[in-house]
C-alpha cells in the first residue's frame, strides 16, 4: 500500500496553526487514553458545543477522526460510546493521513537515535521503493518511545543520501525528526514524502530494538523524503509491533 503526501507550504510550517477540529480531536483523545471520560459517559455533540466554544461542524469532524482511530464507536439514537481498550487491541493509534499529522506524531514522541556510519542502501529495501540503489548513504538507528514510557512504538531505520555529506556530522540524536534537520541545514525543501505500509515479521534486529519475539508481526511504513528538484534525501524504514500501533486514516468520498 502507498500513500503520497505532498508537503506543501503550509503543511509543512511548523508554526502553522492546526485546524480546530483537529485541536478538539487531541484534547479528546488525550482525555480518552488517559481514563478522564467515562466509558458510557461520553458528551454529547450539544455538551462539546458549550464546552469548547465551537460549531457542531467542528464537533462532528473531531468525532469522525477519533472514530476513524478506532477509540469511539457512534450509533444513531444511542449517541458516543468509547471503545474498551480490548477493541483497540491496546495499540496507539496513531492518525498518519497527512504531513501535519506525521509532524505531530513526532512531536509527541521521543526518538533517540545514533550514526551508524555509511554504506550502500540495502537491496531488499532499494528493490521494494522501486529505486536505484547507487551511491553512498549514511545510516542512522534509533527507536520512538511515547513521552510517559519507555516501552517503544517503533524501530526506526534512517538513510541520508551522500549528496547531504557536508551537513551529515551535524546532525543531532535529540531532535524529533532527521529530515528537518536536513531541510534546516542543508538550505533544502521536502515537497512530497512516499510512505509504503506493510505488514512484516519481525527480524532478529527488529526483534531485539522492540523487545519482542523474533517473526512477531510488525507493521512496516518505508517513507521517501524528497526536494524540489525530485531527488530523494532521506528514507526510512518505521517498524511497529503488531499489538503497539495502528496506523489510522480517513478518507473522503467524493461525489
Amino acid at each position: 500500500m502507498r500513500a503520497v503526501i505532498l508537503a506543501t507550504h503550509a503543511a509543512t510550517d511548523t508554526g502553522t496553526k492546526k485546524p480546530r477540529y483537529q485541536q478538539l480531536a487531541d484534547e479528546l483523545r488525550d482525555e480518552i487514553l488517559r481514563g478522564a471520560i467515562a466509558v458510557d459517559a461520553f458528551p454529547t455533540e450539544s455538551q462539546l458545543c458549550a464546552r469548547y466554544g465551537v460549531s457542531r461542524f467542528t464537533v462532528r469532524e473531531a468525532l469522525r477522526c477519533l472514530q476513524s482511530e478506532g477509540l469511539i464507536q457512534r450509533k444513531r439514537g444511542s449517541g458516543t460510546i468509547i471503545q474498551p481498550a480490548t477493541a483497540r487491541g491496546g495499540a496507539l493509534h496513531q492518525p498518519l493521513s497527512n504531513f501535519g499529522e506525521i509532524l505531530q506524531y513526532a512531536k509527541d514522541t521521543r526518538f533517540h537515535f545514533t550514526s551508524c556510519g555509511s554504506g550502500g542502501l540495502p537491496r531488499p529495501l532499494a528493490e521494494q521503493l522501486g529505486i536505484v540503489a547507487g551511491g553512498q548513504w549514511s545510516r542512522f538507528k534509533g527507536v520512538r518511545t511515547p513521552p510517559d514510557t519507555s516501552q517503544a512504538i517503533a524501530l526506526v531505520e534512517a538513510y541520508v543520501h551522500e549528496c547531504l555529506s557536508a551537513v551529515i556530522d551535524r546532525i543531532q540524536p535529540n531532535e524529533p525528526t532527521i529530515f528537518r534537520q536536513i531541510e534546516r541545514l542543508a538550505k533544502v525543501k521536502i515537497v512530497r514524502v512516499t510512505q509504503d505500509i506493510q505488514a512484516t515479521p519481525a527480524s532478529a534486529e527488529v526483534a531485539a530494538a522492540l523487545g519482542i519475539p523474533r517473526r512477531s508481526p510488525c507493521l512496516r511504513i518505508l517513507r521517501c523524503y524528497i526536494d524540489s528538484d525530485g531527488r530523494t534525501l532521506e528514507i526510512s524504514a518505521n517498524y511497529h509491533p503488531g499489538d503497539r500501533f495502528a496506523y489510522s486514516m480517513h478518507i473522503e468520498v467524493e461525489g
